[in-house]
């Protein structure tokens, strides 16, 4: 198969943080960088003819754990990670790695099940599962064998102990948004979000930002996904808005909109005040007139663009995140695997502390199995959202 050259790759690629941007080495597509020497064990084996459909050959198989048959939104996100698994797999050469596509339906224990399979078939690498439950699952297999986990969810629960989440997770968004409003001078704020896990999740992270800018946290109210229970939420957070610099809405969808419409409504002038979002607020609509001026932190979209160009024109349709995930992960285990033919991808490979880039931006992995990335900061102008504060292109060397 036709081999991207470098110019391209840098554009829609994975690359490991050298030969695209200052401080990243190229993954190989078009250049190769001396691997960092690490003590490795060779590929494992393959046993016997892999089960599901393969993508791609060469001397090292991997599994792509995905919920292919589950219901709801699950086979629909699955579809995408295995389009844009093939993708990958065709601007690494094709002959790189043997990538067997298992269904874990959207369960524990589909997910037990495929990852025995995945390490009985000599799978060096498993990538996925995607939901957190799936993912606790199937690391709780493979970390006994030694071979890593790269998995989708973006519950931070579900990494650790040799299972890596390459997603992106909201506790970085909170404090991404927050800490921009901060150095723009914002001191208090008020915050209404979601019940649930999510919610809990932002709150935690929203109070240890504030906590450690010297700010103050003045009120945080929430709801339930019912207009009364929004309603109610705005009335008990009313007060505290009104007093506040900042007003952080991390809930996508209708919600950011609604929730402005009735502050104003109740009289609070949010003219000096900095209106807050994460990147949910992709799933917005953001032409309302309640969104003009506000501003979120979200993923680098030249790279993301970049991609789901390429996606639309293979494909037909238009991906989603999930899909760059999916093309990241793979073409990230493929980039090792070129650096060292023939040897097991190991922890200190994959901690690399310059990290990588790919279609969904800069990242790296921490020994926690959790990952930290390089945000930027958008404001909704004229109904769409504009870069005003680029991502970091590389990581401090001294991080």
């Amino acid at each position: 198969m036709r081999k991207l050259k470098t110019a391209a790759m840098c554009v829609a690629a994975t690359v490991i943080l050298s030969g695209c941007q200052s401080g990243v080495t190229d993954f190989g597509l078009g250049s190769q960088t001396k691997a960092p020497t690490v003590n490795a064990s060779t590929l494992p084996a393959k046993t016997g003819p892999a089960v599901g459909d393969v993508l791609g050959f060469g001397p090292a198989r991997v599994a792509l754990l995905i919920p292919r048959t589950a219901p709801g939104n699950g086979s629909a996100v699955a579809k995408q990670i295995q389009n844009a698994a093939e993708l990958a797999i065709s601007d690494l050469g094709g002959d790189v790695m043997e990538l067997v596509i298992k269904d874990t339906a959207g369960t524990p224990a589909g997910a037990i099940t495929a990852t025995q399979a995945a390490i009985r078939e000599g799978s060096a690498v498993v990538l996925g599962p995607l939901f957190s439950s799936s993912v606790t699952s199937a690391r709780s297999i493979i970390t006994q064998s030694g071979r890593p986990l790269v998995a989708f969810s973006s519950d931070p629960t579900a990494a650790g102990a040799g299972g890596y989440l390459i997603s992106f997770l909201p506790d970085q968004l909170v404090s991404r948004s927050v800490n921009y409003a901060i150095s723009q001078g914002k001191r208090s704020f008020t915050a209404i979000l979601p019940s649930g896990a999510y919610g809990n999740l932002v709150e935690r992270q929203l109070r240890s930002t504030i906590q450690a800018s010297g700010g103050q946290l003045l009120a945080i109210s929430k709801y339930q996904y019912n207009s009364k229970s929004v309603q109610a939420a705005i009335t008990e957070a009313l007060g505290a808005a009104q007093q506040s610099d900042a007003i952080f809405i991390p809930d996508g969808g209708n919600t950011p909109a609604a929730i402005i419409r009735q502050l104003k409504r109740l009289g609070v002038d949010l003219n000096n005040k900095m209106v807050i979002g994460t990147g949910q607020w992709r799933t917005a609509n953001l032409s309302a007139p309640e969104l003009q001026g506000a501003v979120f932190a979200d993923m680098d979209q030249a790279r993301f663009q970049a991609f789901k160009q390429r996606y639309a024109q293979k494909f037909g349709s238009e991906p989603t995140v999930n899909a760059a995930l999916g093309y990241d992960a793979v073409l990230l285990v493929g980039g090792l695997l070129k650096e060292r033919p023939g040897q097991q991808i190991t922890a200190t490979e994959i901690q690399r502390r310059q990290g990588f880039i790919g279609a969904s931006g800069i990242f790296r992995f921490l020994p926690s199995g959790l990952n930290e990335r390089g945000l930027a900061i958008f404001q909704v102008q004229d109904g769409v959202a504009k870069a005003i504060q680029a991502a970091p292109s590389s990581f401090s060397p001294t991080q």
